[in-house]
């Protein structure tokens, strides 16, 4: 009986290893934008636990010990077995505690040699809470201002502050809390903290419109006599002034006021309104303030393409007559109709030498125009056009625009990555 493995057994019991042992280069680095090992910095670290609430393999843990001082000793470990690097946990981390090298080398035969671990100490908040507590009925203290002005400085224990004077009471910066520590009211103008749920990540303070937030770090500020109770009449004066043909201006009790002139109706305005205080009608052409609904934030103000809502510090406006809105509309489609019909019992071959050095120029009635040369027909006009005017097929190259639906709110014109259309 023929063993042929016996041979090739002892053939290998005198040859070298085939393989070799793995020995890591730690010169080389991955590819530009790799996601490699982390690193943890437990300095920046504030321990607002949103990485640990992002990440999707559950691969952020940590432990609190008591130090005898009484503070925080928060270790932090990232288990590179679980991660799955798609860095969501450094993108919510608003401080730069999360990095993510080039380092590929993760080969480990230890459990130990996955972990990412960093140690900190934060301090207690039972330490703090008697000078947060002082600070806390400011916001009661509104009227102060009134005789003689209240200066408020932001707290030093990293949580934030109030300035009532400022606040219109929007609730923007209690639902953009990751903590839920904000509870904003309203109707009775009330900004309440949770000193134990806040972890000072400062996300209220960057998505407040009004910057009535102060953190470390800012300046502090000196509140002034609220005069908005004697600025209630301004809507009257809106509507006035709007008609008279002469300037508009902004109202001062902080509201907005729309320029009819600009406006395109897009709606969108709208749309951000965070207390639905807004109502556009695009067919009959109507924008409506709801004065109780509105906190003035300003939000309509900055999402609006046109600038056509003015807000306190705006300069005034000339309110031109909306009568010559219709003018434009009729004369686009006669424009192009008697130059294409003159020249088309021309001879047509001296036209198409003629209109590729012809620049291609802004229409007068505020629509877009596409510009051939430069457009690559990647449809994000289309997508991101409100109205949904604009029609773009990628495999015909043909860009078409819906004359009666579109509203000429610019937006095509802000996301085309080639600007290839002219306004």
């Amino acid at each position: 009986m023929d063993f042929p493995f016996i041979k090739e057994a002892l053939s290998q019991l005198f040859s070298k290893p085939s393989c070799q042992m793995y020995v890591p280069d730690k010169t080389k680095e991955g590819a530009p934008n790799y996601r490699g090992r982390i690193v943890f910095h437990p300095d920046k670290c504030i321990n607002c636990m949103m990485c640990e609430r992002v990440c999707s393999g559950n691969a952020i843990t940590h432990v609190i010990e008591k130090t005898p001082e009484g503070d925080d000793k928060v270790t932090r470990t990232f288990y590179l077995g679980s991660c799955t690097f798609c860095a969501t946990c450094m993108d919510f981390c608003g401080h730069g505690a999360i990095e993510f090298t080039r380092d590929y080398h993760m080969i480990a035969t230890k459990e130990e040699d996955l972990m990412v671990s960093g140690t900190f100490i934060k301090k207690a908040p039972v330490k703090k809470a008697p000078a947060a507590k002082p600070a806390a009925p400011a916001p009661a203290a509104a009227p102060a201002p009134a005789e003689g002005g209240k200066v408020i400085k932001p707290r030093d224990d990293g949580k934030p502050v109030q300035v009532p004077s400022k606040c219109v009471y929007c609730t923007i910066c209690a639902k953009k809390c990751p903590a839920g520590a904000l509870e904003v009211d309203r109707a009775n103008k009330t900004w309440k903290l949770d000193e134990d749920n806040c972890v000072g990540c400062g996300t209220c303070a960057e998505a407040c419109p009004k910057k009535a937030i102060l953190m470390p770090g800012d300046e502090p500020v000196t509140e002034a006599a609220p005069a908005a109770p004697a600025a209630a009449p301004a809507p009257k004066a809106e509507e006035k002034a709007a008609p008279a043909g002469a300037m508009i201006s902004p109202r001062e009790d902080g509201k907005p006021v729309q320029v009819p002139s600009k406006c395109v109706y897009c709606t969108i305005c709208a749309k951000k309104c965070p207390a639905g205080a807004l109502e556009v009608d695009r067919a009959n052409k109507t924008w409506t303030l709801d004065e109780d609904n509105c906190v003035g934030c300003g939000t309509c103000a900055e999402a609006c393409p046109k600038k056509a809502i003015l807000m306190p510090g705006d300069e005034p406006v000339p309110a031109d007559a909306p009568a010559a809105a219709p003018a434009p509309k009729a004369a686009a489609p006669a424009a192009p109709a008697p130059k294409k019909e003159e020249p088309a019992p021309a001879p047509k071959a001296e036209e198409k030498p003629a209109e590729p050095p012809k620049p291609v120029q802004p229409r007068d009635d505020g629509r877009p125009v596409q510009d051939p040369s430069k457009c690559i027909y990647c449809t994000i006009c289309a997508r991101k056009c409100p109205v949904g005017a604009l029609e773009v097929d990628r495999t015909a190259k043909t860009w078409k625009l819906d004359e009666d639906v579109c509203i000429g709110c610019g937006n095509c014109y802000e996301v085309c990555p080639k600007k290839a259309i002219l306004l």
